[in-house]
């Protein structure tokens, strides 16, 4: 999977260079955001072949997909979610509670999801949650993780490019060392809320 993965962020480099392959990158995120390949190793993928510039172009595509898994969701295919998540006692109390905890919930799911990125899109659109906040919640919970696993290949581009000085890759591993200390923290304290919200087991 992570070398289909990698095939697919460098497809967009080898077809157009420059704005368009960051378009077609973008188009890649997309549709990565409706299926359940893990984004953590495309975000690392992205950030070697495209550098810094790839983070705006991540987050923005992969809300834009957990949009548009919203409305597959809410609109054509909610009868066969309604389904699958009836057999799954966790999946229900997920919907339920987003019902009545709407942005802050789906913020916290965003940051540290019990299921998988593109099962919580789908789930998002069988509850009552409107569009604008689910979408809002959406984009700065990816934020951090997406800043965090875009800049490590970023590093790690610049190091295979030569790119960097001792000191700049060394300063660029300790703020890549801090903002995964401090995405470690939110995490753990998302998942706990989480855990007390949902009343699953930590």
């Amino acid at each position: 999977m992570e070398q289909l993965i990698l095939d697919l962020v460098r497809a967009t480099r080898d077809v157009s260079e420059g704005a368009g392959g960051l378009v077609l990158l973008g188009a890649a995120f997309f549709v990565i955001s409706l299926t359940f390949l893990p984004r953590p190793p495309a975000c690392i993928v992205a950030g070697l072949v495209y550098g810094l510039a790839a983070f705006p172009v991540v987050l923005i595509a992969s809300t834009l997909g957990a949009v548009a898994g919203f409305v597959m969701s809410r609109h054509l295919f909610q009868t066969r979610f309604r389904a699958a998540v009836a057999r799954r006692p966790g999946w229900r109390r997920i919907v339920a509670a987003v019902d009545q905890q709407g942005f802050v919930l789906a913020l916290l799911l965003r940051l540290a999801s019990p299921v998988p990125g593109s099962a919580t899109t789908y789930l998002f659109g069988l509850s009552g949650m409107r569009l604008l906040p689910y979408a809002a919640a959406t984009f700065l919970g990816l934020a951090p993780q997406t800043c965090l696993f875009v800049a490590i290949g970023a590093a790690g581009e610049g190091a295979l490019a030569g790119n960097l000085s001792a000191l700049k890759l060394t300063l660029l591993l300790a703020g890549i060392a801090t903002t995964a200390a401090v995405i470690l923290l939110v995490t753990a304290r998302a998942r706990s809320l989480l855990s007390m919200r949902l009343r699953l087991d930590p």
